[in-house]
């Protein structure tokens, strides 16, 4: 019997510390090769692969966690999809959000690979993620940075460390003699000297021992299954402050005056409301001033509705006007479906007038989330609302909203609408174009340019050629698809 246990004894210290050296290897692996083709390097495939290989890494070492479906697999494929945006957009403003998003995306599946049920994803949480991600991500990494110090005073790996140390200067002296006898060999020697002494190393190894801490880090907590609890943490503060407050009667008042509100605003407008207001001779409205404020204070109104709504339905009574309420709490967010299209209206009539922006249609796009929100945010009044659930299904329309902007060329789109607006105005933003516009807009406005009069074609010649003549060339990791198309495009400068 004693001897079955040592040999069980045996076997578990075996396997564990198999798993010790996969976590390291791997870890390695990962920060060695995203620091290879990441550091000091144009966003573009390499931020798909960098991805792709992080999250490949934790779903190795995820261990089976609590709840019917694991939300990792999900979450990790959400993240490689938005990250391989990098690949196809050369819009900055876009790259920063890629970079952002996957960074949530990542913390949230390291987070959850110790607990996935999807009720843990609230907005709270959501919001600590990344920093509490990375904050258990460095403790844990000490962890197990501490564990492969101990490991390093066994008699096993004092032989090995004696066995490099005696190794290495050996094959540094035979090096540096062979690179006389080989050209190559003396590149080799010429780079790695070339490299200490200017010192361009540093910056290169700090970068890889901060994305190792971090990786090893994140795959050792997968790996552990038991970690911190930061959901129960935000839970716990603010369970004492869910007790419904808000009377009946009180919000039955709120509901009814939001309501008249709104829809007093909806009939006095009506025979302009959804019509061309500054074509209205008299009307003393210019276009500018009609999106902009429709805009501005229709948009600001929708989404603070959308709040209160959920504040109400929160924390306040339904006991004795459930139908009521119920009924009130959907004209409400009728009223505002009907003010976000005369927003949407709005920006399109200036669309239509001054041309297209990004800004613009980030506009409209946000709108459409709202909107998606409010959706929701009905459903959920025909039952008990849960404020998590609501966040959840709004966050997951802003995210598809997003992955479309990403994958779908707007830029371009709204270079051609304006070339075609120029057509029928006369008038041509060329400052816009070439100078607010990113490189996704390039291959288009060039094969718009043969079709341009003068001298607006040479206008827009001339800014194209003074910004993008010299795109320098992206290294095979630097790959991006609207970034070689636009090289292509401006080849003939």
């Amino acid at each position: 019997m004693a001897q079955v246990a040592v040999m069980s004894s045996v076997i578990s210290e075996s396997a564990m510390s198999n798993k010790r050296a996969l976590l390291w290897a791997a870890s390695l692996l990962v920060a060695a090769f995203g620091t290879w083709i990441a550091y000091d390097a144009m966003p573009g495939v390499n931020w798909l692969l960098c991805t792709a290989g992080a999250a490949a890494g934790l779903l190795i070492f995820l261990r089976p966690a609590r709840g019917n479906t694991s939300l990792v697999p999900y979450l990790e494929g959400t993240a490689v999809i938005i990250a391989g945006g990098a690949a196809i957009t050369a819009d900055p403003f876009l790259t920063a959000f890629i970079c952002l998003s996957v960074i949530l995306m990542l913390a949230l599946a390291m987070l959850l690979s110790i607990d996935s049920r999807v009720e843990r994803i609230t907005p709270g949480f959501t919001i600590v993620a990344p920093a509490a991600a990375f904050g258990l991500a460095l403790a844990e990494s000490v962890t197990r940075g501490s564990e492969a110090l101990g490991l390093i005073r066994s008699p096993r790996a004092r032989a090995i460390v004696r066995g490099l140390a005696i190794t290495a200067p050996v094959v540094l002296v035979f090096g540096l003699l062979l690179a006389t006898a080989d050209p190559i060999f003396a590149d080799w020697r010429n780079a790695i000297r070339d490299l200490l002494t200017n010192w361009a190393f540093l910056p290169r190894t700090i970068f890889f021992i901060a994305l190792l801490s971090i990786v090893l880090g994140a795959y050792g907590y997968a790996q552990r299954g038991t970690g911190y609890d930061i959901h129960g943490l935000i839970v716990s503060r603010t369970s004492g402050t869910r007790s419904r407050w808000l009377g009946s009667t009180e919000r039955l008042i709120l509901l009814a005056g939001v309501a008249l509100l709104f829809w007093t605003f909806l009939a006095v407008q009506l025979s302009y409301f959804f019509g061309n207001l500054p074509g209205i001779q008299g009307s003393g409205m210019t276009f500018a001033e009609y999106a902009r404020r429709g805009f501005a204070e229709i948009t600001v109104v929708a989404s603070c509705t959308v709040l209160l709504l959920v504040i109400v339905e929160r924390y306040g009574n339904i006991d004795e006007w459930r139908r009521t309420l119920r009924a009130l709490t959907l004209i409400v967010v009728l009223a505002v479906f009907f003010l976000l299209a005369s927003a949407f209206h709005r920006v399109l009539l200036y669309e239509q007038a001054y041309g297209f922006t990004t800004a613009r249609l980030y506009a409209q796009a946000y709108m459409i989330v709202v909107a998606a929100s409010l959706i929701a945010l009905s459903r959920e009044v025909f039952t008990e609302l849960d404020p998590s659930r609501l966040f959840r299904l709004t966050g997951m329309a802003a995210i598809a909203t997003f992955i479309v902007l990403i994958y779908w060329n707007h830029e371009s789109w709204i270079a051609d609408r304006n070339i075609d607006l120029f057509t029928a105005t006369g008038k041509l933003d060329v400052v816009y174009l070439t100078s607010d516009l990113s490189a996704d807009a390039i291959p288009t406005i060039v094969s718009r340019l043969p079709s341009l009069p003068e001298p607006a074609k040479s206008q827009l010649q001339a800014a194209l050629k003074a910004r993008y003549k010299r795109l320098h060339e992206d290294r095979w990791f630097e790959w991006n698809l609207r970034r070689e198309r636009a090289r292509s495009a401006s080849a003939g400068f």
